[in-house]
């Protein structure tokens, strides 16, 4: 009887701590899933630093520090961590937060707050390409490149 009194409390324990460690919300790695490693290489899926942002007067790399995270989601969600203050992004979020996105990689387009933007992945780097009419009426490409953390 002893035996199954000290059997149950262990074990009472110990889904308490599988129970205590899955509601943490403050781990960041939780809202992606995990996938093997080949799929992640080439999936939009994980978390991605936004590393240079090409503009037409040329490129600005960001530095390690400052660069702005996106963590992508199997569910059609993106959490978007903002690092260097107010960014100036015209294509990307531009406040901390959740956002929809949709990502079709056949057509190599994402939908992301409510823009419609190129984008390929390959060997762990993403680009995304903008394009806007600016004051002049010239057509101006905004390209931002991402580095999977």
């Amino acid at each position: 009887m002893k035996k199954k009194i000290v059997l149950m409390t262990s074990m009472l324990l110990w889904l308490g701590f599988l129970c205590a460690c899955d509601n943490n919300e403050n781990n960041p790695n939780d809202f992606i899933e995990s996938q093997n490693e080949t799929s992640l290489e080439s999936s939009i899926i994980g978390t991605w630093e936004l590393k240079t942002l090409s503009y037409p007067d040329g490129n600005r790399e960001i530095s390690s520090d400052q660069r702005d995270i996106f963590m992508f989601n199997q569910n059609g969600k993106v959490k978007v961590f903002i690092k260097k203050g107010k960014p100036l992004h015209p294509d990307l979020p531009n406040e901390e937060g959740e956002y929809d996105y949709s990502y079709d990689m056949e057509k190599q387009i994402i939908q992301l707050c409510g823009e419609t933007l190129k984008c390929t992945i390959s060997g762990g780097e993403m680009h995304m390409e903008g394009y806007h009419y600016g004051p002049d009426d010239g057509l101006y490409v905004h390209e931002y490149i991402f580095i999977k953390k």
